[in-house]
């Protein structure tokens, strides 16, 4: 493995998120699904789900992962990492009955089929239910390891790419909004904002070039959530309508951040 494999595979998944992640609408109360199966057939053709079989590949995934989060792809792709979807406080996401669920405990991981699902209302498109399991057992803690591993490092990857893309939309809306005779940018207290920002998601790039551990993950989500918020603030109202892109983002970070939290819980 070289920073130039790295690169190239980082590069292979940006062209695909580019051209197969178009995250469709969200609107409150909705029971929504973004899987798309185009952008899965690719990223399966370019070995993205290989690498949660391979421990040495981890310093491959943080990096694909940023495109994903830029994109805002379904964290399904994430979860197959994992083997399932992750089952915290009763609840599951992108889950179906037979499907496998993965179950944080603080002995391991356990691995349960789903018997039934009950869509709920959620404040991002993940397809969050709540399931009902039969039985499970508890996985060979060396593949409980592996597998954890990669999805950890998965998500701290699309958390920093998420946060990059914020703040890039934060950037482009205040670069070009006049305001008291200049740009908003140019005011002391948007630039403040913008490098509290900045120093979050360099922050979060940096991990995701790392080997990320569920510590990294409780630091991740709220960074990226307190990021997120201050390119709220410099966008001001419009970005929390449904019409601009912010408010995807937002409610991503804090999808993500809630069901990080629950696992690490779960996992103490």
């Amino acid at each position: 493995m070289s920073m130039t494999e790295v690169a190239a595979f980082t590069s292979s998944i940006r062209s695909i998120v580019t051209d197969h992640c178009s995250p469709g609408p969200w609107r409150p109360g909705s029971t929504d699904d973004d899987r798309l199966p185009e952008l899965r057939k690719h990223l399966g053709s370019a070995g993205w789900f290989d690498l949660g079989e391979d421990p040495q590949a981890l310093p491959f995934l943080g990096p694909a992962a940023v495109e994903l989060g830029r994109g805002l792809a379904a964290l399904h792709e994430l979860d197959a990492l994992l083997g399932g979807s992750p089952y915290v406080s009763g609840m599951t996401r992108y889950a179906e009955p037979g499907d496998r669920a993965i179950v944080p405990a603080r002995d391991g991981l356990r691995v349960a089929h789903i018997a039934a699902v009950q869509p709920v209302p959620y404040g991002d498109s993940i397809a969050a239910g709540r399931a009902r399991f039969d039985g499970g057992e508890l996985l060979d803690p060396t593949d409980a390891r592996r597998r954890e591993a990669a999805w950890v490092t998965a998500t701290v990857g699309y958390l920093a790419g998420l946060t990059a893309e914020a703040l890039r939309l934060a950037l482009e809306h205040t670069t070009t909004r006049q305001a008291f005779g200049g740009t908003l940018a140019g005011l002391d207290s948007v630039q403040q904002r913008l490098a509290d920002a900045a120093l979050c998601a360099d922050g979060l790039l940096l991990l995701a070039e790392g080997s990320p551990d569920l510590d990294a993950l409780a630091y991740a989500g709220p960074a990226a959530c307190a990021a997120v918020a201050e390119c709220h603030q410099v966008i001001g109202a419009i970005g929390y309508t449904l019409e601009f892109p912010l408010q995807r983002y937002s409610r991503r970070a804090r999808a993500i951040h809630l069901w990080a939290d629950a696992w690490i819980e779960a996992r103490s």
